[in-house]
């Protein structure tokens, strides 16, 4: 699958789109269907968002998997290279798409790290963690599915163009090296955006919330689409859900050198601070209703 590099309208900016108007006789073109698509899209996206927020909905758990030699483990007869493993799941972004990750997806440590700059390597090294400090994320990502034939778009006039058939919903996972100071790291972790109601007229604090939670504004949008959250590195695509920070263990260099990495040695992997959608049943069961 090719990834669809196309901005997603729903990215573009806070929508209220038109349904298409039918009758007989009219003519219609891709424009009028990509129009009819956008409109379905976009209420779901926004229903999905307001009633439930942001976040994991289900799995999506971060975990480390060793490495094992060949012969180490029956499962595995040729080895395994060291792995931070994504297990399927589903979640909703910040515009309300799903994302949702059929299989578990794995991303091989080492050759992860080997492939970073040695400048980011080092700056995300915190001798107080113990190791470099990463954070996992998700985002929406729409693929290109099969070809068919189609007139030529733009400055061209081929006889033989070709289009995507079809555009499958699909992910993409990135780790991204935390360079702030020991001192700033927890501040870049996903915020309670429903704040704390405490104890005291607790009916009258969550109305408020609610009263004051439309986000299609300037608290959230400006100019160039959403703003980044507390989570988000500098040029990182503002819809990506955070899943979990991690310590990669490593050692200090010399001056010049990243980081020495301490190879299965565990990682720890913090899969708290994300944000929960919470199903309505699993609510009531927390309250013993």
């Amino acid at each position: 699958m090719n990834t669809f590099r196309t901005t997603d309208p729903l990215a573009a900016a806070p929508l209220s789109p038109d349904r298409v108007y039918y009758a007989t006789g009219i003519s219609l073109d891709a424009e009028d269907f990509l129009a009819e698509q956008l409109y379905h899209r976009s209420r779901l996206a926004r229903a999905l968002f307001y009633l439930h927020g942001s976040g994991t909905a289900a799995g999506l758990r971060v975990d480390w998997n060793k490495s094992l030699k060949p012969g180490d483990d029956p499962k595995f007869p040729q080895g395994r290279d060291e792995e931070i493993v994504v297990q399927p799941g589903l979640a909703i972004d910040r515009l309300g798409r799903l994302i949702e990750l059929p299989r578990s997806a794995c991303i091989r440590v080492d050759r992860w790290y080997q492939s970073q700059i040695a400048d980011e390597l080092t700056k995300g090294f915190h001798l107080d963690r113990g190791g470099v400090v990463v954070d996992v994320f998700v985002r929406f990502v729409s693929c290109e599915r099969g070809k068919t034939p189609a007139f030529a778009a733009g400055a061209f006039d081929a006889l033989d163009a070709v289009a995507p058939s079809r555009l499958r919903d699909s992910y993409e996972l990135t780790i991204v090296i935390r360079q702030e100071t020991s001192a700033n790291l927890d501040q870049h972790l996903p915020q309670n955006s429903w704040g704390d109601f405490g104890t005291v007229e607790r009916k009258a604090a969550l109305q408020t919330a609610i009263l004051n939670a439309w986000h299609e504004g300037s608290d959230q949008w400006d100019k160039t689409g959403l703003k980044p959250l507390a989570e988000h590195a500098i040029g990182q695509d503002p819809t990506a859900l955070f899943l979990a920070r991690l310590v990669l263990p490593a050692a200090a260099a010399l001056p010049g050198k990243p980081p020495v990495r301490i190879a299965d040695t565990p990682i720890v992997t913090d899969n708290s601070q994300r944000s929960f959608v919470y199903a309505a049943g699993a609510i009531a069961r927390w309250l013993e209703l």
